[in-house]
C-alpha cells in the first residue's frame, strides 16, 4: 500500500530516523496552517532544519511527501485507539470510526484542508490514494470476514463496497469541515450512515446485529 510514497531506507540511523519524524511533523503542521496547495518547501525546509535536496532525495517529489506525511499520521493515529473489540468486527470499525470523529474535530483546519484537495479534480494520485487506501484498509477486515462467512448479500463485492463507504464517509466529513453541519451531528452522522449503508450490504447473523445497533442508536437519541 506505501510503495508509492518513498524509496526505503537504506541505513535508517537514529539520526535519519529522527530528521524523517521531524520532516513529517512539520508538513502535517503546514497543511494545517497553510493548506496542502500553498505548502512552502522552502518554510518546510526551515522549520524542518533540513536541506531541500534532503527532502527530495528521501520523498521524490513534493506530493509524495505530502502523501507519507498525511498516511502516516492517520496509521500513527489508529495505532493509539483504545479498541474493547476484536479487529475485523463491526464494534472494532465503531469504535474507530468514533475516534477517529472526535480526533477530527480537534484538527478542523488539517481535516478541511486533506479533505478539499481529496475532492479536488486536480488532485494529484499520490496524495489521493494516500487518504484513500488506509481508509479502505481500515474497512476491509471486518467485510471480508462477513464474505468469508457468507454474510454479504449475493450481489456486493468486497472491495467495492469498502471503497464506497470511505468516499460516502470522507463526503460528510468534508460537509462538516466546511461547517454545513454541526459539530454534534457530526459522530451521529458518521455511525447511523455507516450501519445504514452496511444494512443493505449484509444478511443472517450481521444484519441482525446491525439492526440491533441502529435500534440502540435510536433509543439514545430519543
Amino acid at each position: 500500500m506505501n510503495e508509492f510514497i518513498e524509496k526505503p531506507l537504506t541505513y535508517a540511523s537514529p539520526a535519519i530516523l529522527e530528521r524523517r519524524r521531524r520532516i513529517l511533523d512539520e508538513t502535517r503542521a503546514l497543511i494545517e496552517e497553510q493548506g496542502i496547495e500553498n505548502l512552502s518547501m522552502n518554510e518546510l525546509c526551515k522549520r524542518a532544519d533540513v536541506a531541500k535536496r534532503t527532502l527530495y532525495n528521501a520523498f521524490q517529489t513534493r506530493e509524495r511527501l505530502i502523501a507519507a506525511a498525511i498516511q502516516e499520521y492517520f496509521l500513527e493515529y489508529l495505532g493509539k485507539i483504545p479498541y474493547k473489540s476484536e479487529v475485523g468486527t463491526l464494534q472494532h470499525n465503531i469504535e474507530r470510526i468514533v475516534a477517529v470523529g472526535r480526533r477530527n474535530r480537534k484538527i478542523r483546519n488539517y481535516i478541511r484542508a486533506i479533505m478539499a484537495v481529496y475532492f479536488s479534480p486536480d488532485v494529484n494520485v499520490d496524495i489521493w490514494n494516500a487518504m484513500h487506501s488506509v481508509a479502505v484498509e481500515s474497512n476491509l477486515g471486518w467485510i471480508r470476514n462477513l464474505q468469508r462467512r457468507r454474510q454479504l448479500q449475493p450481489w456486493i463485492d468486497a472491495d467495492a463496497l469498502a471503497n464506497d463507504i470511505v468516499r460516502y464517509e470522507y463526503a460528510t466529513v468534508h460537509d462538516w469541515a466546511r461547517g454545513l453541519m454541526p459539530d454534534e451531528d457530526l459522530l451521529p452522522r458518521l455511525v447511523n450512515s455507516y450501519l445504514t449503508f452496511m444494512l443493505g450490504a449484509t444478511r443472517g447473523a450481521a444484519r441482525t446485529e446491525i439492526e440491533a445497533m441502529l435500534r440502540e442508536q435510536e433509543s439514545k437519541a430519543a
